[in-house]
């Protein structure tokens, strides 16, 4: 009794982390998803927003309120970091790989289209793999490797809905999609330990004004012009709030619990999320391959999960 009691409460745990890990992670796929609705809207009406605007001001807006909200409750936390010089360097880096795989997947997109860019990222899980592979010798097991299979399979027919010619691999398509694929593993790796230190909310709010910061760079905040109205306002709003700030939270958050392989294999909801909310709010149907791809989707958590809590 007293040896085995220890051993059960352990079991428990681990689980209860594992699906706490698995909720976070489906939290920012969901809120990414709708995000991506959002984003749609935004280029169908005479918004003016671009590409690089959007992310801009995103970025920018995204580290404000985060930084700002987080202050009201824990300013010393918060602003203690930068005394850390290797604190600060390090979520600065975290800052500069979040926008290097937003801007390299918008290149990707204007170079290709939608769907090439969401194959590129879908290989995240198996870049996130190789890394611990070579770096701690951890290899990706059996289980992994199929639900890898089935994520990128159900991504691809969700975003083409079987017709593979809409997948256009041009060199520049090609050099995008990688780097979005790269930074974004990176982005899952490499915050770790300085959330390990620090917690998640100051690493994702320094983070999100750093790459807000670069992404003012190459175009700067004063130079954008929106034509706002109310529904402009509201999904930019949306973008800021749930699909940025609190997104981000959700996913940092989930990596505390499970490893970035199983986070890039459970963040495929994000596309089957968008077509989800695109069929709701946008009129969009699913096709029989769409339903196949979202099956696989699906499968490749279920999977997961159940896998995951039996070992």
């Amino acid at each position: 009794m007293i040896r085995i009691g220890p051993f059960a409460l352990t079991k428990r745990v681990v689980n209860r982390n594992l699906y706490l890990g698995i909720a976070f992670i489906l939290t920012a796929g969901v809120l990414w998803g709708a995000m991506g609705t959002a984003v749609q809207y935004l280029y169908a009406v005479p918004s003016g927003f671009s590409a690089i605007s959007l992310v801009t001001l995103r970025q920018l807006s995204a580290g404000v309120v985060f930084l700002a909200a987080a202050s009201l409750f824990d300013a010393r936390r918060i602003w203690s970091v930068l005394r850390n010089k290797r604190d600060a360097f390090d979520i600065a880096l975290s800052g500069v790989l979040l926008f290097s795989a937003h801007h390299a997947f918008f290149e990707a997109i204007f170079y290709s289209n939608a769907g090439t860019a969401a194959i590129f990222l879908a290989t995240v899980p198996l870049l996130c793999g190789l890394w611990s592979t070579v770096r701690h010798g951890k290899t990706m097991t059996m289980l992994e490797l199929l639900c890898f299979v089935l994520a990128i399979a159900g991504v691809a027919l969700i975003v083409t809905d079987g017709d593979w010619k809409t997948l256009q691999f041009s060199p520049w398509a090609l050099f995008w999609g990688m780097v979005s694929a790269i930074a974004a593993a990176a982005y899952s790796i490499q915050p770790l330990a300085v959330i390990a230190r620090r917690g998640v909310v100051p690493v994702v709010a320094w983070g999100m004004l750093t790459a807000g910061i670069v992404a003012s760079i190459l175009c700067p905040p004063w130079t954008i012009k929106v034509a706002w109205d109310a529904a402009v306002a509201a999904n930019f709003g949306y973008i800021v709030l749930f699909g940025t700030v609190l997104a981000f939270w959700a996913y940092l958050s989930g990596l505390k619990y499970i490893t970035p392989v199983i986070a890039g294999l459970l963040n495929c909801a994000e596309p089957l999320t968008a077509f989800l909310f695109s069929a709701l709010l946008l009129g969009d149907r699913l096709s029989f391959m769409q339903s196949l791809g979202v099956a696989l989707v699906l499968g490749n958590i279920v999977l997961l999960a159940l896998g995951k809590s039996r070992r």
